[in-house]
C-alpha cells in the first residue's frame, strides 16, 4: 500500500504544532538532542555548531530512522522539487557573552552545492534558506540555558540538476556487388555530446535539457528544451528543439533502441530532431499518452526525412492495453504497446525529399527520392511492441503521400519488425509517461573475475522501404540485420551488428553486406 507523499505545514503551521502534545514531543526531541525526523516534508535535519556543520540525515518515515514497509512514489520534475524541504539549526556564540538579546537571524539566501557521482555525472543543488521567527527560535536556548543561541530556518530545495556527457565510437567494413560505390569502411565518432538537464523552482515551476555536441561533419543540437509541468488538460508544455514525436524507435533515445541505427523506414519517412513546441502527458493512470506538436527546422540533421524549411504538425497516441509489472521482479514483466501518429507538413520551398542509409552511419544513402517539386506530405504510422520477460518483439508501419505541384501524389511506404532476447535474464524496461522504452539495468554489472558479465541480448531484424511510386523512382531498400548487444553496466554498452541487404529500383542495383560495431558510453 503506498505512502502518501509527505507534506510540510509551512512556517505558520509549523509554529502553531507546539500547542498540539505530539507536535510539542516532536519539537523538543529536536530541540535537545539536535536531529530528528519529521512525518511532513523534512527530508532531514542540519545541525551547525560553532565549531563547525555536524550533519544528520535520516530517511523521512520515523524518527528510528527504519525504512517504512512502504514505498513512497517517485515524484517526477518540478514536482520532486517541492517535497524537498528540511529544517537546519546554526548553533553560534554571541559576539558579546554577557549580552542578554540574541543577534537576528539572516535574511533569506540562496545555497549552492555540487558534487561529482561517478557514472551519475556532476548533480547541482540550489536550495534558498529562510529564518523561522518566534518562539521556536529561542526554544533550546530556554530548555538548555545556554549561552548559545540556535536559529530555526526552512531550507527548500529550488533547483537540481546534473552534468554529463555521451559518446559513441563506430567501426564497419562492407562488401558490395559491382554496381554499389561509395561504401567505405572506417571507424569515426558519432556521436559527441555534453547536456545539462534538471528541474528549478527559482521563478516558475519548470523543467530544462540542454544538449549539443558533433555528429560527424556538423555541429548538433538534440535534446534541448524548456518544459513547464501539469498545467490544466494540456499537462506538459515543452519549447526547444528535440526528437519530434513519431515513430516508436526515433523517439526512444538512441542509447536505448535496440541496434545500431533506426530502421531504413524510420530514418526515410519520419521526422528527426526539429524546432518546435509541443503539448502532451500521460492519460488513464499512465496507461495510454498522447502528444501534439508544431515544428520547423532544427540546428543540425542526423536522420529523419530531409525536407527543409517547412513546417509541420505532429500528433502520437499510445496506448498499454495490457501491463503486467512486479517491481520485485522486472525481469517477469509483460505488456503490449500499441501506438498512432500522423504527421502533415508544408513547405515553404516547394521541395520534399525522402532518403535513407542501409542503417549504418558509414555508409552512404543507397535509395533518395530527391528533391520532389511538392508544397506537402501527409505521413501516418502505426506501431506496437510486445514484451514477455526477456523476449520483446516490435513493429512499425509508415506510409507517406506527397502532393507534387504537377498533380501527382505518388505514396511511399516501409516497414519493419524486429525481435530481441536477454540471455541473462533482463527485459526491457519501459518509460509508461513518454510511451517509449527505457535503459536496460544489467542483473549483474561487469566485473572481471568476480562472476559479473553484465546484460548479453540477441537480436534480429527485418526492414522493407519502397521510395518508388509515380514519377520518382526512389528506389527500394530491403535489410536483414541481426545484432548482438553487451550492456556491461547500464552506462556502457557494446553493439555487434550484422547486415545483409538489397538495392533495387534505381541505379546503381545491387547487394551488400555491413558489418559494424559501437562502443557506447554516457555519465
Amino acid at each position: 500500500m503506498p505512502r502518501c507523499p509527505p507534506r510540510f505545514p509551512g512556517t505558520a503551521g509549523f509554529i502553531g504544532l507546539r500547542r498540539a502534545s505530539l507536535g510539542f514531543a516532536v519539537v523538543l526531541l529536536l530541540a535537545i538532542h539536535g536531529q530528528a525526523t519529521w512525518h511532513g516534508r523534512v527530508a532531514a535535519a542540519d545541525v551547525h555548531s560553532a565549531n563547525g556543520p555536524d550533519t544528520v540525515h535520516r530517511e523521512a518515515g520515523g524518527v528510528s530512522g527504519r525504512e517504512s514497509d512502504t514505498a513512497v512514489p517517485d515524484e517526477e520534475g518540478p514536482r520532486r522539487l517541492k517535497q524537498q524541504v528540511r529544517i537546519t539549526i546554526e548553533t553560534n556564540a554571541p559576539p558579546d557573552l554577557s549580552a542578554t538579546n540574541a543577534p537576528a537571524p539572516k535574511a533569506k539566501s540562496l545555497i549552492w552545492s555540487s558534487s561529482w557521482n561517478g557514472w551519475d555525472g556532476i548533480h547541482m543543488a540550489v536550495s534558498r534558506k529562510t529564518p523561522l521567527n518566534g518562539p521556536l527560535a529561542e526554544m533550546r536556548t530556554k530548555v538548555q540555558g545556554t549561552n548559545a543561541y540556535r536559529f530555526y530556518n526552512l531550507e527548500e530545495l529550488k533547483m537540481s540538476g546534473k552534468i554529463g556527457a555521451k559518446y559513441a565510437v563506430d567501426g564497419a567494413a562492407f562488401a558490395t556487388g559491382d554496381g554499389l560505390d561509395d561504401f567505405d569502411s572506417g571507424i569515426e565518432l558519432r556521436r559527441a555530446r555534453i547536456y545539462a538537464k534538471g528541474d528549478c523552482l527559482l521563478v516558475l515551476p519548470v523543467s530544462y535539457q540542454l544538449e549539443f555536441g558533433y555528429i560527424p561533419d556538423e555541429f548538433y543540437i538534440e535534446e534541448s528544451y524548456l518544459a513547464f509541468m501539469d498545467i490544466p488538460w494540456i499537462g506538459e508544455l515543452r519549447g526547444g528543439q528535440y526528437q519530434a514525436p513519431m515513430g516508436l524507435d526515433v523517439v526512444t533515445s538512441s542509447r536505448d533502441i535496440t541496434f545500431m541505427e533506426p530502421a531504413a523506414p524510420l530514418q526515410a519517412l519520419a521526422p528527426g530532431v526539429n524546432a518546435g513546441l509541443q503539448i502532451g502527458r500521460p492519460i488513464m493512470h499512465q496507461r495510454a499518452t498522447w502528444r501534439l506538436g508544431l515544428f520547423t527546422d532544427g540546428v543540425g540533421q542526423d536522420f529523419g526525412d530531409a525536407a527543409t524549411d517547412y513546417g509541420r504538425a505532429i500528433m502520437r497516441i499510445t496506448g498499454l492495453p495490457f501491463y503486467q509489472v512486479n517491481p520485485e521482479t522486472p525481469e517477469a514483466a509483460k505488456l503490449l504497446h500499441c501506438g498512432l501518429s500522423a504527421n502533415i507538413l508544408y513547405s515553404a520551398g516547394n521541395t520534399v525529399r525522402y532518403r535513407s542509409r542501409p542503417e549504418s552511419h558509414l555508409a552512404p544513402h543507397v535509395v533518395d527520392t530527391g528533391d520532389m517539386q511538392a508544397d506537402g506530405a501527409l505521413v501516418v504510422g502505426a506501431e506496437a511492441a510486445w514484451v514477455n520477460g526477456s523476449f520483446a518483439v516490435q513493429g512499425e508501419y509508415l506510409h507517406s503521400w506527397v502532393r507534387e505541384l504537377n498533380g501527382q501524389v505518388p505514396g511511399f511506404a516501409g516497414v519493419y519488425v524486429s525481435a530481441s532476447w536477454f540471455l541473462t535474464g533482463e527485459s526491457r524496461p519501459y518509460d509508461r509517461a513518454e510511451g517509449i522504452f527505457g535503459r536496460v539495468i544489467p542483473k549483474r554489472n561487469f566485473d572481471w573475475g568476480h562472476g559479473g558479465w553484465g546484460a548479453w541480448e540477441l537480436a534480429a531484424r527485418y526492414s522493407f522501404v519502397n521510395l518508388d511510386s509515380a514519377d520518382v523512382d526512389g528506389g527500394r531498400l530491403s535489410m536483414l540485420m541481426v545484432g548482438v548487444n553487451w550492456h556491461l553496466h547500464p552506462h556502457v554498452k557494446w553493439r555487434f551488428n550484422c547486415g545483409f541487404g538489397r538495392v533495387n529500383g534505381r541505379a546503381p542495383e545491387g547487394n551488400f553486406s555491413v558489418f559494424e560495431t559501437r562502443v557506447e558510453m554516457d555519465f
